[in-house]
């Protein structure tokens, strides 16, 4: 036969064999996705993520560029900047380490931006101030690998107190940015998605024990015993014994 001779019609298909064709594919895509939907449930693959994960206080969070426990949250008294009177805050007291090789503040520009507080009306606010205490002196950053003892302060109202307090903590990326090439810690404060969420029951400013007074050596003051008095059974002091007079001899 030759290459322009007219090329014959296809022979009719029977209908019955051409509706069991059209189901083939797709019963075999059922099949496939079938099979999947277990997998991926098992391995986590359709399961979401959560923004929010809650935790509790005293575990350790991995924010990136910072390692931090939560420890409590207190209303406290604490001086309100430029040797002002102090004021009430609101104080979550923490331990950061600096997991980075750069000295980071523990304010603005540093951990600050990773910790807020959730309000009435459902937003986050960052700490109006953060305090920080290493080695036994005070300090507003934190040392690469040298834990702080960290306190983020919300300011309240003369008479707010109020029972619970959500923190929420987040995550710091270590990238460029996209006019240069240097790679920097940043975070995303518009980011709903968090490390941590932990609601803290306040402890009142009643509450919370006072300090004990040190003395130096961490041991407690001994008090040395008072004189006794010898009493009499009657309950009165004993007479002094006042001596003779003696006759002399004539």
């Amino acid at each position: 036969m030759y290459s322009y001779a007219p090329v014959p019609p296809p022979p009719v298909e029977p209908a019955e064999e051409r509706r069991q064709r059209r189901w083939v594919v797709p019963l075999c895509v059922l099949s496939a996705v079938a099979v999947l939907v277990p997998v991926l449930w098992v391995t986590g693959g359709l399961e979401e993520t959560p923004k929010q994960p809650a935790e509790q206080a005293g575990k350790t969070l991995d924010l990136g560029l910072f390692s931090v426990t939560v420890r409590d949250a207190r209303v406290g008294l604490e001086g309100g900047g430029f040797g002002g009177e102090k004021e009430r805050f609101l104080i979550v007291r923490m331990r950061v380490v600096n997991k980075g090789k750069e000295t980071e503040s523990l304010d603005t520009g540093g951990l600050a931006d990773g910790v807020a507080a959730l309000t009435k009306d459902g937003k986050w606010v960052k700490p109006e101030q953060v305090e920080g205490v290493a080695g036994g002196a005070k300090t507003g950053v934190a040392q690469p690998e040298l834990p702080v003892e960290a306190s983020a302060m919300w300011k309240l109202g003369p008479v707010d107190a109020p029972p619970k307090l959500t923190v929420g903590l987040r995550k710091w990326s270590y990238d460029h940015g996209f006019t240069d090439s240097s790679f920097n810690w940043t975070i995303d404060r518009e980011d709903e998605t968090l490390v941590g969420r932990l609601t803290l029951p306040v402890a009142d400013l009643s509450v919370v024990p006072a300090p004990r007074p040190s003395f130096g050596n961490g041991l407690r003051p001994t008090l040395r015993p008072r004189p006794r008095v010898s009493r009499t059974p009657a309950g009165r002091p004993a007479p002094r014994s006042t001596p003779r007079p003696t006759a002399s001899p004539r």
